[in-house]
């Protein structure tokens, strides 16, 4: 009672206030249940005791004071004495340890965090014989678990992949590469080299592995008691509801991005969630009410920028991944083949919504063109393999929604992509990406403002691109299609168009880049849209 009155009604007093009411709760526990609990009774008292020493309650001379190497290693075990006390927790307990983490989590450490995050992300069934050391990246193609696969038949050409390493690249790995972004600046190599174990040290690990081993061996002997799994998934959950506070107490810092990286991972590798949707619902609410919608964006520096960048084009890559049904799907039911397709479709619009994220986060750094350069390259990348792939499976509401959020890369890539619209391998492409290319250039040359400079400016931006879209709208009517629908798309593109075209007095310098046969199909196929245009000459 010193101690708190010592500390007073601030953030001290809070933190005490919530381990001395968790020290209550496990003092309970221990007189029902002697031994279990004794080690975590005992690491907590030390805890208490060195993160609010004074010579008034210790009788000492201050010499035991935390300096600033000695919180990192406390933290690190308030962290394992917590998660160690989880999976055999009562309600009041586990309220208990919520407290005590919500006021300590701004102090968690990196290596404590990603701790909770290698749980989340640990196997539910993980295979007999694969190497514990190699568990996190060994893990099993998602496609097979799926019951789909990607066709074998797809090129490097064909699938507008932009790098050889990613030819064996699966699902989970669409969403890695943040770890490392939020370590500290003085980790050693080694540290930073570690990807299976998260930059864990041995220790740690031993650590994590010894509490996840206790759940199964309690279980093992009880008979009628829920199976280890179902602890495993239960002991999640309880995770989830940390990281969760986290994310609220954490908002807007760099370390979001690693709990997005991890979190997405866990997603969509099914190892990770099998048998529980209740656990992949819970991440993906987490997701995308935590971090997707939150409204304090990242502060991102320009040191961060490659780590954006490589997540980026992974969930750009896993947008776009054909797949094809497996032989063996054939025979699941149709409840279980409608899961594994609706799955399917979560992980696409996983991986399109952290696109959209991604890019808002970026946006957001204010960074030169030179600096983004990378990232244009990236979405253009995708672009060729929307157009040139058959086997891409980007929309092209995908596309429009990238370039309606961010203006600033459709003026960047609007020449670009008039160009391949206008070249396109395939009809289908070609007309389907019509809609898209009415958003680019509504971004690319807006028509709303009254000012003379901006006019003279989309004007000038307009008159560069005329060329390129003149040939666009010739491959169209001179190709137009068969089906009705798809004729009326062009017609209706074509008339935008030449709306946009007439308002900004461009008339006469369009019709001139037409040729004969352009103006002749013109003329037929899209008839009186054509003609006012002509008499506007």
């Amino acid at each position: 009672m010193v101690m708190e009155r010592n500390c007073g009604a601030g953030t001290d007093g809070n933190k005490l206030r919530a381990l001395r009411h968790l020290l209550i709760q496990l003092l309970l526990q221990v007189l029902l249940r002697p031994g279990e609990f004794s080690n975590a009774t005992s690491e907590l008292v030390i805890c208490c005791k060195k993160a609010f020493t004074s010579s008034d309650i210790l009788n000492s001379s201050g010499e035991d004071e935390l300096d600033g190497d000695a919180l990192p290693e406390l933290m690190d075990v308030l962290v394992d004495t917590l998660l160690s006390l989880l999976p055999q927790s009562s309600t009041p307990m586990r309220s208990a340890i919520e407290q005590v983490f919500k006021y300590f989590c701004s102090d968690v450490t990196n290596d404590g965090l990603l701790r909770m995050l290698r749980i989340i992300r640990k196997d539910l069934k993980p295979s007999r014989h694969r190497d514990e050391d190699n568990e996190d990246n060994d893990v099993e193609d998602d496609d097979d678990l799926l019951g789909i696969e990607e066709d074998e038949d797809v090129d490097e050409a064909e699938t507008g992949e932009t790098a050889d390493s990613d030819e064996q690249t699966d699902d989970s790995e669409a969403v890695v590469g943040a770890e490392e972004a939020s370590k500290e600046p003085d980790a050693d190599e080694d540290e930073d080299s570690e990807d299976s174990d998260g930059g864990m040290d041995d220790e740690a690990m031993f650590r994590m592995d010894t509490y996840l081993a206790q759940i199964f061996k309690e279980k093992k002997n009880q008979a009628g008691s829920e199976t280890a799994q179902s602890q495993l998934i239960i002991f999640k959950l309880r995770i989830l509801s940390l990281l969760e506070i986290y994310l609220h107490e954490n908002r807007g810092k760099s370390q979001v991005l690693t709990v997005y990286s991890n979190l997405a991972r866990a997603f969509v590798n099914p190892n990770s969630t099998e048998g529980s949707e209740q656990l992949g619902q819970r991440i993906w609410g987490i997701l995308q009410k935590k971090i997707f919608k939150e409204k304090k964006l990242l502060s991102v520096e320009a040191e961060q920028l490659s780590t954006l960048e490589s997540l980026l084009e992974k969930n750009l890559k896993l947008a776009s991944k054909p797949f094809k049904r497996k032989k063996s799907a054939s025979t699941l039911s149709k409840k279980k083949l409608a899961a594994l397709l609706n799955r399917q479709k979560m992980i696409v619009s996983l991986a399109q919504t952290s696109t959209y994220w991604i890019l808002k986060i970026i946006d957001s750094g204010n960074f030169s063109d030179a600096e983004m350069q990378r990232v244009f390259d990236i979405l253009q990348a995708a672009i060729v393999g929307y157009f040139d792939s058959k086997k891409s499976q980007i929309k092209s509401g995908f596309l429009k929604e990238i370039f309606r959020r961010n203006p600033r890369m459709g003026h960047h890539l609007c020449g670009f992509i008039l160009e391949k619209c206008g070249s396109a391998k395939s009809d289908f492409r070609q007309v389907d990406a019509l809609d898209m290319m009415i958003e680019l250039l509504r971004s690319v040359v807006p028509l709303s403002s009254k000012d003379n400079s901006s006019r003279d400016a989309s004007k000038k931006i307009m008159k560069s691109h005329l060329q390129s879209l003149s040939n666009l709208i010739e491959a169209l009517v001179t190709r137009m299609p068969t089906k009705q629908a798809r004729r009326a798309e062009v017609r209706k593109f074509c008339g935008k168009v030449f709306e946009i075209i007439s308002a900004l007095d461009l008339t006469k310098s369009f019709l001139k880049r037409l040729g004969t046969d352009a103006h002749t199909a013109c003329e037929s196929q899209l008839g009186e849209v054509f003609l006012k245009l002509k008499m506007l000459e």
